[in-house]
């Protein structure tokens, strides 16, 4: 035996900002004693919450609570068996099937991203290791590279590098194709100033790119200036080149933030469509065929599936009505649910997705950091933007928040994703439909954008992606800037 109370004191605080909710006060807390075998079925406790219910239930609150033997508070789930995860839309009995499956309405959603179930396949850069280390990787590309190299290839990989470090360098002159020369670890410090040696050097009788490769875009020590320095020298144009495999600006200083950055996926993907598009290829050189093909599921798919597939899953949670699972904690019981209702496939792409959400979480909040923060201000022409965080947990965990001077809680939010959904479609978030001057039409709503709100009475829908924030957003994009500045203008 074990005694329920609901709802439990601890919930009556809203963890997002530590106000007391004034949905719990209209609770009348109740206490039913059950006895439940342990490994008791998810049905039951399905039918425990419906008793629980009351009105005026506070979406965070649906989390079970029981009385142990000394009295002292604890999760149900610590008897025995997983933690009891419910999302708000368990307490909804219409919403499910007789035999207690879940909501048609999710599994069609979620079926063309779920077609494909992910599965273990053998790869090669798996099995020697490769993709942890640079100069593994730099052998790979260094060969790729060379013209005459036994890809047989010819100069299409060297072509495609250029494309993309010319898409790095901006509005500058575009660096020609022609016939180059690849060398690797080569020293670029001047003599007797020790070493600083360059991944791979990449010339012709006009131009050197000298190229860093590292796991994500940090020039870790090295050089720019005497990496720059080195292909200047007989005259020649010098272009400094990060290649990584992600981008984080945060981490480009000391003039690296100057650099061409070229990223594995965008080579693999491009060098993938290349050869996938070529029937003669892939049936007189079988061999070269497959090793690309397992580069590019390294490091596009990387992680079994690629982001816009993720992009894609996490649309549909929102639109269904169970991106609130984002918020739950703890994260893996609520993940574990999810996939024994929707069977395993459902389980890796919900682990993925929320993963690719911090990913996101953390490209906006640098960007913000690092450009947007700036740009807003120097528009205004005032310091309107004073601060700028990213703490929230649970359903507001994927926003950023905007402060100024005189005011205790953030004048502007950037949100996507489920924080997006919450705050657009579930009575305004906390603070009730009646609080929301403007939303997006729910049948318009685009949950792969981001969206903007406005001291918690406007919400719009941004032009910017969340695609386009995971791949880098440039520091002379300007759209998020004019959007908020139009924002604070439309409503000072």
């Amino acid at each position: 035996m074990f005694r329920l109370t609901w709802p439990p004191p601890e919930a009556r605080i809203n963890s997002a900002d530590n106000r007391t909710t004034p949905e719990y006060d209209k609770c009348e807390p109740r206490k039913v004693a059950v006895s439940i075998p342990l490994r008791a079925t998810d049905r039951i406790f399905r039918m425990m919450l419906a008793t629980l219910q009351c009105d005026g239930l506070h979406p965070e609150a649906p989390v079970l609570y029981g009385s142990g033997t000394g009295g002292r508070m604890t999760r149900v789930g610590s008897l025995g068996g997983l933690s009891l995860v419910s999302p708000p839309h368990l307490l909804d009995r219409s919403a499910e099937s007789e035999d207690g499956a879940v909501r048609e309405q999710l599994v069609t959603r979620l079926l063309p991203v779920l077609a494909k179930k992910p599965q273990e396949e053998f790869n090669v850069f798996d099995v020697m290791r490769y993709g942890g280390h640079e100069r593994q990787l730099s052998d790979v590309f260094a060969w790729l590279l060379a013209a005459d190299g036994t890809h047989k290839l010819g100069d299409a990989f060297l072509r495609i590098f250029i494309d993309e470090v010319n898409r790095g360098i901006g509005g500058a002159e575009p660096v020609a194709h022609g016939a180059y020369g690849v060398r690797q670890e080569v020293n670029t410090a001047e003599a007797g100033a020790g070493g600083d040696i360059a991944d791979l050097i990449i010339e012709d009788d006009k131009t050197v790119l000298v190229v860093e490769n590292y796991h994500t875009s940090s020039g870790h020590g090295h050089s720019y200036d005497g990496y720059l320095s080195f292909g200047e020298r007989e005259g020649k144009r010098s272009i400094v080149v990060l290649l990584c495999a992600t981008q984080n600006s945060a981490e480009q200083s000391d003039g690296w933030e100057k650099a061409s950055l070229v990223t594995y996926s965008r080579l693999a993907q491009r060098l993938m469509d290349h050869v996938a598009s070529d029937d003669r290829y892939r049936r007189d050189c079988a061999a070269q065929y497959s090793f690309i093909d397992q580069m590019h599921k390294r490091f596009v798919k990387g992680r079994k599936m690629n982001d816009d597939a993720l992009i894609d899953f996490i649309e549909a949670m929102c639109r269904t009505g169970e991106a609130g699972r984002y918020g739950l904690r703890p994260i893996e019981p609520a993940a574990v649910q999810f996939a024994d209702e929707l069977r395993e496939q459902a389980k890796a792409q919900f682990d993925e997705s929320r993963e690719f959400l911090q990913r996101a979480k953390a490209a906006l909040k640098n960007y913000t950091s690092e450009f947007l923060k700036g740009q807003v201000n120097e528009e205004l022409g005032r310091e309107y933007i004073t601060d700028v965080s990213a703490g929230f947990r649970g359903r507001y965990e994927w926003t950023v928040n905007f402060f100024t001077t005189g005011e205790s809680e953030a004048v502007l939010q950037l949100k996507f994703g489920p924080s997006a959904w919450y705050a657009n479609e579930v009575k305004g978030g906390d603070w009730g439909t009646d609080a929301w001057q403007e939303t997006v039409p729910v049948g318009q709503a685009d949950y792969s954008q981001l969206f903007i709100t406005r001291n918690r009475k406007t919400i719009r829908q941004s032009v910017v992606a969340l695609r386009e924030v995971i791949e880098g957003l440039a520091p002379d994009d300007f759209r998020l800037r004019d959007e908020i500045v139009r924002f604070v203008q439309d409503r000072p």
